[in-house]
C-alpha cells in the first residue's frame, strides 16, 4: 500500500487540529469564566451553577443524538435537486422549533416540582437549563450539516462564536448580581446566537461533490479478475438509505442511545455529590470543572471523527487513522493535565478558582485520568456509530448504571468519588474498546474471504457488513 503524501497526511490533521484549537481556546475561556465565577459567589452558588451546567449538559445530549443522524443522512448525498437537498432541512428544522416551543412551556410548568424533588434552591435555573437545551437542538442541526460538508474550519469559528458569547454573557450577569439565574440566561442567549452563527454559515457552504463509490475492494484486479491478496480493507457497499424522516428518526434514536450514558458519565459526579449533601460539593465542583478539558476537546474532535469515518468506510478506505489521530488530540491533554494535579493541585485551583476552593485538590489527578479515559470511550463511541455498529448501546446503558452504584457507595467524599469514577471509566473504556477490535478483526476476515478466489461463499453481503445486523452503515 503507497503512503500517504506529506499533503494527504497535513490534509487529514488540519480539521481534527482546528476543532482542536477551537475546544482548547474555549475551555480556557471556560476555565476564566469559573476563575470569575466562583470569586463572585460563595462556594453554595458556585456548586448550584454547576449542577445547573450539568443538567443542560445532559439534556443536550438529544441535540448531539440529532446532530449525529444529520451527518450520517447529509453524507449519503440524498437528493438530485437543490430543492430535494434542501427539502429536509427545511422540514427538520421546523421540527426542533415546535419541539422548543413545547419544552419552553414543560420546562416553566414543571421546574418547581423538579427543584423540590432534587433538593435544588433554584428552580428557575433548571428551566433555563431545559430551554438551553432544546434550543441545541437547532444549533446540532446546523453543525451537522457544517460536519457533512468538511468545512471544519467554518465549524471551529462557529465553536469559539457560541463559547465566547456564552461565557461572556454568564460572567456579565453574575458579576451584575443576577447569580444562578444570570448564569442560565447566558447559556440561553448563547445557544441562540451560536445557531443563527452556525445556519449563516451553512448557507454559504456548498454541499461536498458525489464521490463515486469504490467496488468491494479498491485495490486493482489481477489478470484473472479476483483481487490481490494484499490491499486495503474492503468494505461492502451500503444499501440504499430509507426516506428522510425514517433515517433521521432511526439514526437519533440510536445514537441517543449511546449519547444519553455517555451525558450522564460526564456529568452525574457532581450531581451526585450535591444530591449526597456533601458540604464540599463546591470544592469538587472545582476540580470536576478542570477535568473535563480532555472531554471538551474530545466533543470537539468528535466533530472531525464522525463524518470521515462514515465517508471512509463508504468509500472503501480504512478508517483506523482517524480514529488513532483523535485519540491522540485527547489523551495527550489528559495526561498533561493529570501530571500537573499529581504535582500542583491546590496551586492551580488556588489560582484558578480561589483558596476557599481547594478542598478536593489531592483528588485532582485521579479525576483527570478518569475524565481522559472518558474521552476515549467518547472517541471509540463516535467511531462505532459512524461505521454502524450499535452494540456499544447496551455496553454504555451497563455501564452508567454501574458507574451510578459505584459513585453513590462513594459516599460524596472527594477522592472516593473520584477513585470509583477512575475504576468505572477504566472499565467502561476498555468494554468499547474491544468493540473496535472486533470491529477491525471483521473486516480484516471479510477482507480476506473476498480476497481468496477459492472462498466458494463468494463476495461479502450487507449482513456480514453489519456486525450487529439491522443498523445500517453510514453513507
Amino acid at each position: 500500500m503507497a503512503k500517504p503524501s506529506r499533503e494527504a497526511v497535513a490534509g487529514l490533521l488540519a480539521g481534527p487540529a482546528a476543532l482542536a484549537v477551537a475546544g482548547m481556546l474555549v475551555n480556557g475561556c471556560n476555565l476564566l469564566m469559573n476563575l470569575i465565577v466562583a470569586r463572585a459567589l460563595d462556594s453554595d452558588s458556585y456548586g448550584a451553577v454547576s449542577v445547573q451546567v450539568s443538567i443542560f449538559l445532559i439534556l443536550s445530549v438529544a441535540g448531539n443524538a440529532l446532530l449525529i443522524a444529520v451527518v450520517q443522512h447529509e453524507t449519503s448525498g440524498t437528493g438530485d435537486t437543490r430543492r430535494e437537498q434542501w427539502f429536509w432541512i427545511r422540514r427538520l428544522r421546523g421540527a426542533c422549533g415546535v419541539a422548543i416551543v413545547v419544552a419552553t412551556i414543560a420546562a416553566l410548568a414543571l421546574s418547581r416540582p423538579v427543584a423540590a424533588l432534587m433538593s435544588y434552591p433554584h428552580p428557575v435555573a433548571i428551566a433555563e437549563a431545559t430551554i438551553g437545551a432544546a434550543l441545541w437542538t437547532l444549533l446540532c442541526v446546523e453543525r451537522g450539516l457544517i460536519q457533512a460538508r468538511g468545512a471544519y474550519q467554518k465549524l471551529a469559528v462557529n465553536f469559539v462564536v457560541e463559547g465566547f458569547v456564552r461565557i461572556g454573557l454568564v460572567i456579565t450577569f453574575v458579576v451584575a448580581g443576577m447569580g444562578v439565574n444570570g448564569a442560565g440566561l447566558g447559556i440561553v442567549i448563547g445557544v441562540v446566537v451560536g445557531a443563527e452563527h452556525a445556519r449563516w454559515a451553512v448557507a454559504r457552504t456548498p454541499r461536498l461533490p458525489r464521490t463515486p463509490v469504490t467496488p468491494r475492494w479498491s485495490a486493482p484486479l489481477t489478470d484473472d479478475g479476483t483481487p490481490p491478496a494484499t490491499g486495503p480493507i474492503p468494505v461492502p457497499i451500503p444499501a440504499p438509505r430509507p426516506s428522510a424522516r425514517q433515517s433521521v428518526i432511526a439514526d437519533t434514536t440510536v445514537a441517543l442511545g449511546a449519547l444519553v450514558p455517555l451525558a450522564l458519565l460526564q456529568n452525574m459526579d457532581v450531581v451526585i455529590v450535591g444530591w449526597l449533601g456533601s458540604s464540599g460539593v463546591g470544592g469538587y465542583a472545582a476540580i470536576s470543572t478542570a477535568c473535563k478539558v480532555p472531554v471538551f476537546i474530545g466533543l470537539a474532535v468528535a466533530n472531525f471523527l464522525l463524518p470521515e469515518a462514515a465517508r471512509r468506510r463508504k468509500e472503501g478506505r480504512p478508517a483506523g487513522g482517524t480514529l488513532a489521530i483523535a485519540l491522540a488530540f485527547v489523551v495527550a491533554p489528559g495526561l498533561v493535565l493529570a501530571a500537573v494535579g499529581l504535582v500542583g493541585a491546590k496551586w492551580l485551583l488556588g489560582l484558578v478558582f480561589g483558596p476557599h476552593l481547594t478542598g478536593a485538590a489531592p483528588a485532582l489527578w485521579v479525576l483527570a485520568l478518569s475524565m481522559t479515559l472518558l474521552a476515549v470511550t467518547l472517541m471509540f463511541t463516535t467511531y462505532l456509530l459512524g461505521a454502524g455498529v450499535r452494540r456499544v448501546v447496551g455496553v454504555l446503558a451497563v455501564a452508567t448504571v454501574a458507574t451510578a452504584g459505584a459513585l453513590v457507595s462513594a459516599g460524596g467524599g472527594s477522592m472516593a468519588t473520584a477513585v470509583a469514577a477512575l475504576a468505572a471509566e477504566s472499565v467502561t473504556a476498555l468494554a468499547v474498546g474491544l468493540l473496535v477490535v472486533q470491529l477491525h478483526h471483521a473486516d480484516r476476515q471479510r477482507g480476506e474471504r473476498v480476497a481468496d478466489p477459492a472462498d466458494s461463499r463468494g463476495p461479502t453481503t450487507m449482513s456480514d457488513a453489519q456486525p450487529d445486523g439491522g443498523f445500517p452503515a453510514p453513507v
